[in-house]
């Protein structure tokens, strides 16, 4: 395995951890919670909008999420290299 291609396919990842399982999972698990009477598709943009000013208390969620998401790649990634 290619060192640049694990680095890019990390960084991919952790990508798409940040920027669409974070503000899809929490706009779900919100629009869950509230019992199905919020706008979900104005609740995702602001969750977008919300990563992007980023502040103290965001910078652990998209990091965690970063974490998950680049894991998911890493393992995708290792088991298409395996077949």
């Amino acid at each position: 395995m290619n060192k640049k291609n694990i680095l890019i396919t990390i960084l991919i990842g952790f990508a798409i951890g940040v920027f669409i399982l974070q503000p899809f999972g929490i706009t779900i698990f919100t629009f869950s919670s509230q019992n199905y009477e919020i706008n979900w598709w104005d609740y995702l943009i602001n969750n977008f909008i919300e990563i992007l000013n980023i502040n103290g208390n965001q910078i652990f969620e998209n990091i965690l999420f970063g974490l998950l998401g680049a894991s998911l790649a890493l393992m995708y990634f290792v088991g298409m290299k395996s077949k």
